[in-house]
């Protein structure tokens, strides 16, 4: 195989995760579509997941394209729909401590194995010394992150 200039490097590396990105935002929106919530509320719900009991500040970092007006909104429909609980924030009672509540993690648990048919289709066309490689490759860009 010959070798690639930095540019074609960079051009198959761009396509792959815009690929990848597309991919990733599909399955997310089926899942969040069979729990009947919006790619937002799935979003909030995701970066509880991920960060736990958090203030409503926090969320509105994770997630930027969400503006703080629609966060509150969403987070009017979770605590709706059984999924977060809000409680003031002892060490500023002018904000709210956001928690997932049980229903939240029994919904987010399943999303790991909605995703493994996605794995499944990635790793399929390689070894199994590919997959370590590319697996150890992941968490190494993951620490540069």
């Amino acid at each position: 195989m010959p070798l690639r200039t930095e540019q074609q490097q960079a051009e198959i590396i761009r396509e792959f995760l815009i690929t990848m990105g597309q991919s990733l935002q599909q399955y997310q929106y089926s899942f969040a579509c069979s729990a009947e919530l919006s790619r937002h509320e799935f979003n909030v719900l995701f970066v509880l997941r991920l960060r736990g009991p958090i203030v409503v500040k926090e969320i509105a970092q994770q997630i930027p394209a969400v503006s703080l007006s629609t966060l509150t909104r969403l987070l009017d429909s979770l605590e709706q729909k059984g999924y977060i609980e809000r409680k003031l924030d002892p060490c500023d009672r002018r904000s709210f401590i956001i928690s997932p509540t049980e229903k939240a993690h029994q919904l987010m648990e399943h999303f790991p194995q909605h995703c493994d048919c996605f794995v499944q289709r990635i790793t399929q066309a390689l070894t199994s010394e590919e997959q370590t490689t590319l697996s150890e490759l992941f968490v190494k860009i993951k620490a540069h992150l």
